[in-house]
């Protein structure tokens, strides 16, 4: 529209022929150029625009693989250290291990096994509240060497001195609490995630009581963590408090 208006304006004016179109084509070519300087301008403007733009695109987009990686492993940012406060008698803290590897074991004489009695749970546990119990014997003097036992679902490992406890491998930190003044040494291992998509937390802690070795287990779902802990660290305070298991009493 602009260079018709021109044009016509242009018509008006009475000049030869040859001058008219001279003069007429340079107006239009500076016309032209004007609007060509105009497109390059807004071509820069928008080119750099975009370079102001990138890095703040290549943070976003930073920000959200960073967002993605940090809500698939929320567990990063967990503590390693889970606790329990058992009142008066300590602070019960439970450190991290790696699942539990087999070993051997051997008692190094010949033996006879049989579950323990009522009666024969009561002389050796007390008040501690075990359901049952299964004692391993030596046939040489008829002395008590292992016993398994529960209370509920949580299990308690007792042996005799010199003997281990478990036939497994257990690494957790070397870190103790101490609970009624006496050291123990306390873990968890969480196992893979199974066909439903779930995983289980186990409970572990090993004490001396005199010279019986204890070890006492308890597991879960991971999802009821909190009450699995706080129950097998009530089976452990009561058991200190019991004191040490008489294996005197109770003969094969």
């Amino acid at each position: 529209m602009k260079n018709k208006r021109i044009i016509d304006s242009w018509n008006k004016i009475e000049l030869d022929s040859t001058a008219d179109e001279r003069m007429l084509d340079a107006i239009l070519a500076r016309n032209y150029s004007g609007k060509t300087e105009k497109r390059k301008v807004f071509t820069m403007n928008r080119t750099f625009n975009l370079k102001r733009l990138a890095p703040i695109a290549a943070c976003l987009v930073l920000l959200v693989a960073v967002t993605a990686i940090v809500g698939n492993n929320s567990n990063w940012f967990r503590s390693s250290i889970y606790s329990e406060t058992l009142g008066e008698n300590g602070t019960l803290s439970f450190y991290k291990s790696d699942v539990p590897e087999a070993a051997s074991f051997d008692f190094g004489v010949d033996v006879t096994s049989r579950d323990l009695t009522a009666d024969e749970n009561k002389k050796l546990f007390g008040n501690v509240g075990v359901t049952s119990a299964y004692a391993t014997f030596s046939n040489d003097d008829k002395s008590l060497l292992h016993i398994e036992a529960k209370v509920t679902n949580t299990k308690i490992i007792l042996a005799a001195p010199g003997l281990p406890t478990t036939d497994t491998v257990i690494d957790v930190d070397t870190e103790v609490s101490t609970i009624n003044g006496l050291p123990v040494s306390a873990g968890y291992f969480i196992t893979n995630k199974n066909s439903e998509g779930n995983r289980n937390i186990i409970y572990f802690a090993s004490f001396t009581l005199d010279d019986i070795s204890i070890y006492v287990e308890l597991g879960g779902a991971e999802a009821e963590s909190e009450a699995i802990r706080a129950e097998i660290a009530s089976v452990i305070e009561t058991i200190i408090q019991s004191g040490m298991p008489d294996f005197f009493k109770v003969t094969g």
